[in-house]
């Protein structure tokens, strides 16, 4: 077990910070032979200038439970790449539904963003998780179990 910080935006991106403390335990899962491939679709018009981050709006895309998301090595617009998915508040476990709603955009040319554009794809995997039972996990395991 480790303890760790988490800082997450608080009430929207770009608006207040806040810090979390959790207990983080390592584990591992094994993929399942299916997955599916979910695309990132622009849900606003945006002007990009090159090699400035920007936030971009998309069409919803639900994470199922027990899936794990892969981005997909492939440039899908011309004027630049899908670096990342960005929410807010705490960040959900990969057991339980999560959605996506916006990506840092990564644009290589100035140009403009339109509504409908294909931005990235990510590859979405079903996967179980195996937990490490060690000491620490047990330990915190039986003392919730006995009070």
């Amino acid at each position: 077990m480790a303890k760790i910080d988490l800082v997450v935006w608080k009430d929207k991106l770009g608006g207040e910070l806040d810090k979390i403390s959790i207990d983080a335990y390592p584990y591992g899962y094994s993929v399942g032979p299916k997955g599916q491939w979910e695309m990132l679709v622009a849900a606003e018009n945006k002007i990009v200038k090159a090699n400035e981050l920007t936030y971009v709006k998309i069409r919803e895309v639900i994470i199922p439970e027990r899936a794990i998301v892969v981005p997909c090595f492939f440039s899908r617009h011309a004027l630049g790449t899908v670096e990342k998915a960005v929410g807010v508040g705490i960040p959900l476990k990969a057991e339980e539904r999560r959605h996506i709603d916006t990506v840092i955009f990564h644009p290589m040319f100035d140009g403009e963003i339109h509504i409908g554009e294909l931005l990235g794809v990510i590859n979405i995997f079903y996967a179980t998780f195996e937990r490490k039972l060690t000491s620490d996990v047990l330990d915190s395991w039986i003392k919730s179990r006995t009070g």
